[in-house]
């Protein structure tokens, strides 16, 4: 690595130190006004909403798994 680039790295992490604080308290002030009551109500609607239009499937896929494990043990 060139002095060039070491001082370039440099700058680039002390930007970043000089940034962090400042990210911090814009990630401090989003969590201190989400509405958390509010996001839970929509988060579990479309989770309901999942469960009764997309029922699970009938197997779990274990089986299927099982058949390409022996299909690539076969190609070896």
């Amino acid at each position: 690595m060139t002095t060039t680039e070491k001082e370039a790295l440099r700058a680039h992490v002390a930007r970043w130190e000089r940034a962090a604080p400042l990210l911090q308290q814009v990630r401090d002030e989003d969590i201190r006004a989400a509405d958390t009551a509010q996001s839970m109500k929509i988060f579990s609607g479309s989770a309901t909403w999942a469960v009764t239009h997309r029922p699970a499937d009938p197997t779990s896929g274990l089986v299927e798994q099982q058949r390409w494990f022996m299909k690539l043990r076969h190609c070896q």
